[in-house]
């Protein structure tokens, strides 16, 4: 007998309107909220070379290194990680759930739905995109809605900069709506039709009027002009994502500024991450498994320097532009060292937002957690403007985050 979250998966997937606007329906509604802060979450498939942030906390190499000029503006969380969560690459997609999507099975109590998409779903759309999931190049799925689907990223910067600022036809947008409403419109019919009254039924309704509702806002979008950027670099230049990765901080720069969105996750896969840099031949991947070969390890903390420095960067586009404060942007990977497969200890570097920021925040004694990742994004809700603070079955928040 198929179980409630294999029904809502299998058909949810079998609708042809794009899963990245599927959303469940919840027994208790949640007033939304308008977001306080905009929320970018930025992290890096694989994780980072672990002894460069693991050893000599809040002194290790990439807090003193390349993050050094934000003391007293960022927090380092000094040996976090999800209770519970096992390692293996399935914690890998899971970095902003907290839950693998191969043992959502053994959590009925919890729901594996994603950071972002629960500040979306929570929160009033007050601009164009109510969030942008964003791959550099080719990854994991980090972006995860209440149906436990992954949801279609926006691949590279190319594709972003047609999503964001491009001249678009109305017309041909218009017509998209249109055949994507008649599709939800048949869809309803057929459920009426044939209506038992269970509760993936009941299910499905909800999504159905969910999927209509962001239909009416999409079209109501289309009558408030779209900001035109013109571009500012090449359609080869994604062909090496870490060089050229300014472009995609560029633009959600430029999105948060021009108040296009309020919310997003950018990733960086790990697929072709290597390429445009100089001595680093295996792909990221083959990296990870260095084995303790210098040439490996110096691949690695290549590659890690790169996708830091390009954080940094967009930290500073921040600064200058006086959003800084206004933005919580949290950079974290689910991997905490891919040699072994682990996500004990994972990197976790939270900057702006408003926090009353601290140099380190112990999240370990001995084996026993302080403070979970769950913790970490419940803080991140709060800090949002959001009442119901619950991520995981968490309700606690890390209050050294919120004292002076």
């Amino acid at each position: 007998m198929m179980n409630r979250r294999a029904f809502l998966a299998s058909s949810a997937a079998g609708l042809t309107i794009p899963a990245s606007q599927l959303s469940a329906a919840s027994k208790k509604v949640e007033p939304r909220i308008n977001l306080k802060k905009n929320v970018v979450l930025i992290s890096l498939d694989l994780g980072l070379y672990a002894p460069n942030f693991q050893e000599n906390g809040a002194n290790c190499k990439y807090m003193t290194e390349v993050f050094s000029e934000f003391k007293g503006q960022m927090t380092y969380f000094d040996g976090i990680s999800e209770k519970g969560m096992r390692g293996s690459h399935e914690c890998q997609p899971a970095t902003f759930t907290t839950i693998p999507y191969e043992d959502r099975q053994h959590y009925p109590q919890k729901k594996m739905i994603s950071l972002d998409q629960i500040i979306a779903d929570g929160s009033i759309q007050e601009t164009r995109h109510k969030f942008l999931y964003h791959r550099i190049n080719r990854g994991s799925n980090m972006s995860w809605n209440k149906f436990e689907q992954p949801l279609p990223a926006i691949e590279g910067a190319n594709e972003l900069y047609e999503t964001l600022f491009s001249r678009t036809d109305t017309k041909l947008e218009k017509a998209r709506i249109r055949r994507e409403r008649d599709i939800l419109s048949t869809l309803a019919r057929n459920l009426r039709r044939y209506w038992r009254g269970n509760i993936q039924e009941e299910d499905m309704k909800a999504s159905l009027d969910y999927q209509l509702a962001v239909l009416d806002e999409r079209e109501k979008w289309l009558k408030v002009s779209k900001p035109y950027l013109k571009k500012a670099f090449g359609e080869r230049d994604e062909r090496q994502p870490i060089p050229s990765s300014h472009n995609n901080f560029q633009l959600i720069y430029d999105a948060l500024e021009k108040k296009q969105t309020k919310i997003a996750l950018v990733e960086f896969g790990a697929g072709g991450l290597n390429s445009g840099l100089a001595g680093v031949e295996l792909g990221h991947h083959g990296n990870t498994h260095h084995g303790g070969y210098p040439e490996r390890i110096y691949a690695l903390e290549t590659i890690d320097t790169g996708v830091l420095t390009a954080v940094k960067n967009f930290l500073h586009k921040l600064k200058e532009g006086g959003l800084y404060d206004d933005t919580i942007v949290l950079f974290h990977s689910g991997f905490a060292d891919a040699s072994k497969h682990t996500n004990k200890k994972a990197p976790a570097f939270l900057f702006g937002g408003g926090f009353a920021h601290k140099e380190s925040v112990a999240c370990l004694n001995g084996k026993e957690h302080i403070y979970s990742t769950s913790d970490l994004f419940s803080s991140i809700l709060q800090q949002s403007g959001f009442n119901n603070k619950t991520f995981s079955n968490s309700k606690q928040v890390i209050p050294e985050l919120f004292k002076a």
